[in-house]
């Protein structure tokens, strides 16, 4: 489905370069706008409270296992509120609060380096999908170009990918310390990110998503097009999710994640009674134990060889991949010694108490 911004003129608002579309047409195929999140503390709240009975955009990738931050089982606990909802960090923060800024730098970047004109919009509505209405959508905004971007070419099958001109395209904004660019290298984008643009597509009917990224001080972007496939599964996925584990009460697996297990502790009162595991699970979480140890040694065995090797170089490689150490020194605090000679101060500096769970498996007697 192709969408432009014909006849929207006097539909915007604010200065500057950015402009806010004020339409609630420009997506009415797909999506229902439920309101907007700018206007009050009152619309905010709305907007936290109408995500807990949603699947937004972020959440997909969760559900779908392509997150290390969450799962189908913590998203469970969010949507039935048996954990706290997520509220932000001083990373999301500063996320939020570049936003703006980002929109009106990547005009001025994107047209150094492309020639093209490209204008942003910013669209503040919550939107919910029509055919599936707990499926929900809150872009970063819309772009438009002036001309046809060609952002893949491939000269040996003459295949060329591109954003038509004029055709409208969401926008989808993050930001990131320059660590984690090897996330970002050459066509890679993120599998949360990718399938959270995806599930936007399937709500909007956008058929490209300009991704841009912040890393550091320099901003890049790069398109994800519309794929129908991936739409689909990812809808499936959330409406198995939805039917059978949310509206059923019935909880998901864990994954393996550990934020899963300290949630799974926190809805926990440890007694002193017993139970009974089935599937050989403790017989098997043993052997895992063993081959860990196996596998620790054999690291540590091969790189006593690359020291051997190595001599007293800093740096090797094999042609494949390059090797580096070097020499740090730490310091440490002798709690046992400061605790007896100076008990005030150790109380006065003592961090409060974090509750620590031991899991040991033994051959039963």
């Amino acid at each position: 489905m192709i969408i432009n911004l014909d006849g929207i003129g006097t539909l915007l608002t604010g200065e500057g370069p950015v402009k806010v579309i004020e339409s609630k047409e420009l997506f009415k195929q797909t999506a229902t706008i439920v309101f907007d999140t700018r206007e009050d503390t009152e619309d905010r709240e709305q907007w936290h409270n109408q995500r807990s009975t949603t699947i937004g955009g972020s959440e997909i990738g969760a559900i779908a296992g392509f997150s290390k931050y969450g799962s189908a089982l913590t998203v469970f606990n969010e949507k039935l509120g048996l954990s706290e909802k997520f509220k932000g960090n001083v990373h999301t923060q500063f996320g939020n609060r570049l936003e703006p800024l980002i929109r009106e730098w990547t005009i001025e970047d994107f047209k150094k380096e492309t020639g093209i004109t490209l204008t942003n919009y910013e669209y503040p509505y919550m939107m919910i999908d029509k055919e599936l209405n707990f499926l929900s959508a809150n872009i970063d905004g819309i772009g438009v170009m002036e001309e046809d971007y060609i952002y893949q070419e491939n000269r040996d099958t003459g295949e060329v990918n591109y954003i038509p001109k004029s055709e409208i395209f969401g926008l989808e904004i993050k930001t990131g310390s320059e660590f984690l660019k090897k996330m970002w290298a050459g066509e890679e984008i993120p599998d949360s990110y990718y399938t959270q643009v995806q599930h936007y597509m399937g709500v909007t009917g956008l058929n490209y998503f300009l991704m841009i990224y912040m890393l550091g001080k320099e901003i890049k972007w790069k398109v994800v097009a519309r794929c129908e496939d991936d739409i689909k599964a990812l809808r499936q996925i959330g409406k198995d999710f939805w039917e059978n584990n949310v509206l059923k009460e019935i909880p998901p697996m864990p994954s393996g994640l550990e934020c899963e297990t300290k949630e799974i502790l926190a809805k926990q009162s440890i007694t002193n009674d017993e139970v009974n595991i089935n599937n050989d699970k403790l017989t098997r979480y043993l052997e895992i134990g063993e081959e860990e140890k196996a596998l620790k040694k054999e690291k540590e065995k091969i790189k006593q060889e690359v020291y051997l090797e190595m001599g007293n170089a800093n740096k090797a490689t094999d042609g494949l991949y390059k090797a580096s150490r070097s020499v740090s020194f730490r310091e440490s605090v002798d709690n046992k010694l400061l605790k007896e000679k100076w008990p005030q101060t150790y109380a006065a500096i003592l961090k409060s108490k974090t509750e620590i769970v031991t899991f040991r498996v033994n051959k039963a007697k």
